[in-house]
């Protein structure tokens, strides 16, 4: 499954200052909460059901991303 979303806000989510993960019957939930000029930064914006295999493919493309990303 792909979500894009793209262009001027409120389709632009913005950036993810908060990400979470939790077990929720066989499946993995992730759960972003963006800042952004809508929304407070507490506000869950986005939340995803994934089979436990995507959730670990996730993870391990997340972890190599952030091994080459710079930090500013």
């Amino acid at each position: 499954m792909v979500a894009e979303f793209r262009g001027a806000p409120p389709h632009d989510l913005g950036t993810a200052v908060l990400a979470m993960a939790r077990g929720v019957e066989e499946d993995i939930e992730i759960t972003l909460h963006l800042l952004d000029d809508w929304h407070r930064p507490t506000d869950q914006i986005v939340r995803v059901r994934m089979a436990p295999a995507t959730a670990r493919t996730l993870a391990d493309r997340l972890w190599a991303v952030a091994g080459t990303a710079e930090i500013k």
